[in-house]
């Protein structure tokens, strides 16, 4: 989530249209993940024709969070498409027990709200929340894109219990690529020996290492906590924009850092304490 978390400013400085940044990303990581797993002796493809459906939910949800969420970037301030983006956890704990049956736990209903009101606390930090007419485009894309990732939270979990972790990576980032590719190659764009690193940089980093360590995680992790745990990488903003925008963080910014803080390591910690009672 960390690396995931920087997103943002790599989107702020390629200054390419999303789905360009998202096809070429894609296609460089759907060469390296396949190479790194060769070398691991972990890449194989075989049973991927069995569950297929699966393959191609969790495809459709990636792109289309991906997608809507850039929109809502673009058609709503920065504070709606993040509140609205990051309801994905709340459709995580009620959809997970009924597709994947995961009891909703007990730690999940004290954290989940924690986590909602930390978010709430940074949203009203920044510009604060705008409704309004002109922003009705951007509040509905935020809210699909926060549907779009609860299903690919949960279609992720599924699959990485089903130990298709690897082939999950490879699959998602094939069709990624062979989807996104007509419509990037119509779009106008520009690439510099700059843009051309960072996309490199992109698709090493947050279309490589980040999906691997992610879906390898969801192998232990519940989809719910996983869901509650996404909430670090809004907060990682913070630091962030202090490290590299020299932007000191309101106090009320601070609380609700506080906040998510709490809920992960409450997370953490009914996760550790199962895992020794097993």
């Amino acid at each position: 989530m960390l690396i995931w978390s920087t997103w943002g400013m790599m989107i702020r400085w390629l200054s390419l249209p999303p789905v360009v940044v998202l096809f070429y990303t894609a296609l460089i990581a759907s060469v390296a993940v396949p190479l790194i797993l060769k070398a691991r002796g972990e890449f194989a493809l075989s049973g991927v024709s069995s569950v297929w459906p699966l393959f191609s939910v969790l495809a459709f949800s990636s792109i289309v969070n991906n997608l809507t969420y850039f929109y809502a970037l673009a058609h709503t301030t920065v504070s709606n498409a993040v509140l609205t983006h990051y309801t994905a956890p709340v459709f995580v704990a009620v959809l997970a027990p009924f597709l994947i049956i995961e009891r909703l736990q007990r730690v999940t209903l004290i954290s989940l709200p924690l986590a909602v009101t930390g978010m709430v606390l940074i949203v009203l930090a920044g510009d604060g929340l705008q409704l309004g007419e002109e922003h009705t485009r951007g509040i509905i894309a935020g809210t699909a894109s926060g549907v779009a990732y609860a299903f690919l939270i949960i279609v992720s979990r599924r699959l990485s219990r089903m130990m298709m972790h690897h082939k999950a990576v490879v699959v998602l980032l094939w069709i990624t690529a062979a989807v996104t590719a007509p419509a990037a190659f119509l779009v106008d764009h520009h690439l510099t020996t700059r843009t051309v690193l960072l996309l490199v940089t992109g698709g090493l980093l947050h279309s490589t290492i980040a999906p691997l360590l992610y879906f390898s995680a969801l192998r232990q992790v519940m989809a719910q906590h996983a869901a509650v745990l996404g909430y670090i990488e809004p907060l990682a903003a913070i630091p962030l924009a202090f490290l590299f925008l020299s932007e000191l963080p309101p106090a009320t910014a601070i609380c609700g850092g506080i906040l998510i803080l709490l809920s992960g390591y409450l997370v953490i910690r009914a996760s550790v304490g199962n895992r020794h009672r097993v």
